[in-house]
């Protein structure tokens, strides 16, 4: 065996850090350890009294760890000794340079999982065809022919809600009846009036002239009552010589002649009917696009404070914007650190791999000892020394 290629560190310098790793030597080694499936890594090390304490009581001389251990290597891209993990790298997986990254494709990615490149759909998107190149196509939340897995289609008078097949009529609203493959209300579907296609005459044979804007419909599930033509409008004076005077898409009128949404908020309408839009502490907010959204000012980093002011760093390396009582801020994603002090590359420091800031910003180990998971790696030296 060769001799080690230790660095002696006297007890005040193993700032925290004997690591359990099993090691037989601290033999010296530019590949990876060939890896047993059977001994799981592990980087626990004591803290630094306890280092301290074993160190002088034993006179053990312990040395820096500048080796790599599985699953870590040092690969040609590496920053730092031992700085990727071949079981979860995406651009070093199983041996340094097997890269499976790449860009996304309907909604699948390729990822490092157990030192192998695996192929994934992400959410309740699935690969049905089994053709990789085109991602993962078929949503099964809502897909009928493929509903929760690939394969199971749903009957032809059922849905596919949230990947699980359902009648369509027990899905909509109340009030639904079933019309062969169709779910209607017989109370007030001109079409299916009281009973399936019964269809009911706008003009109303043998009724009174109506106003242009309505029209003879079905109501109560009977045909021949006075109904608007435009859907947002409602006939709220009971007078039917000026037809549907009342717009029913207002803030004073939502839906109804007598429902009114509460100040700040906005009447709405889309396939649920009408809705009083934004909750209480949320704001209305215009988008780009011409819609209207509902925003929590105090806490949303795209609206912080106002609506449309967006804090800054999204596109920083590692950093989150954060929105606190309508102030921007931010904090670095978990094992990094902003050690630079520039907002603009954001949180720059990985600190479980980087020996010049292991653990927190400056806490620097020695040249070539290794820093995994925020650790300056030490062992018992394999001199046969002892301190003095």
């Amino acid at each position: 065996m060769r001799r080690p290629d230790l660095q002696p560190i006297t007890a005040v310098a193993t700032v925290g850090l004997l690591v359990a790793l099993g090691l037989a030597s601290c033999a010296q080694s530019d590949a990876v350890v060939a890896r047993d499936a059977s001994v799981a890594p592990s980087f626990v090390s004591p803290d630094a009294s306890t280092i301290d304490a074993a160190s002088q009581d034993s006179g053990i001389l312990m040395c820096s760890v500048t080796t790599c251990s599985e699953p870590w290597a040092t690969c040609p891209t590496s920053a730092f000794p031992c700085d990727a993990n071949l079981l979860t790298d995406d651009d070093n997986c199983g041996q340094c340079g097997v890269r499976c990254g790449g860009e996304r494709l309907n909604f699948s990615t390729w990822t490092c999982v157990e030192g192998q490149c695996t192929f994934s759909c992400t959410g309740s998107f699935r690969n049905c065809d089994k053709d990789p190149s085109n991602g993962c196509e078929v949503d099964s939340n809502y897909d009928a022919k493929n509903c929760g897995q690939c394969g199971h289609e749903c009957a032809e008078d059922e849905s596919c809600e949230l990947g699980t097949c359902v009648d369509r009529c027990g899905t909509a609203p109340t009030g639904q009846d079933r019309c062969g493959l169709t779910c209607t209300n017989l109370d007030s579907d001109d079409r299916n009036c009281g009973t399936c296609g019964v269809v009911c005459d706008p003009t109303g044979p043998n009724q009174p002239a109506l106003h242009s804007s309505m029209y003879y419909g079905c109501g109560g599930g009977k045909c021949g009552v006075p109904k608007c033509k435009d859907r947002h409008r409602r006939n709220c004076n009971k007078d039917l010589s000026d037809g549907c005077e009342a717009d029913a898409l207002t803030n004073e009128r939502c839906g109804a002649c007598d429902r009114a949404c509460a100040e700040g908020k906005l009447c709405m309408y889309d396939n649920n009917g009408y809705y009083c839009l934004c909750a209480d502490g949320y704001e209305r907010c215009p988008s780009a696009s011409g819609s209207v959204t509902c925003e929590d000012l105090a806490l949303d980093p795209e609206n912080c404070g106002a609506c449309g002011h967006v804090c800054p760093g999204k596109q920083w390396p590692h950093f989150i914007p954060t929105c606190n009582s309508g102030v921007c801020g931010g904090v670095c994603q978990e094992h990094y650190a902003d050690c630079d002090r520039l907002s603009d590359n954001g949180c720059e420091v990985n600190t479980r791999v980087d020996n010049r800031n292991c653990g927190a910003c400056g806490n620097a180990c020695l040249p070539d000892q290794v820093c995994s998971e925020g650790k300056c790696l030490v062992a018992p030296c394999n001199t046969g020394e002892t301190t003095k």
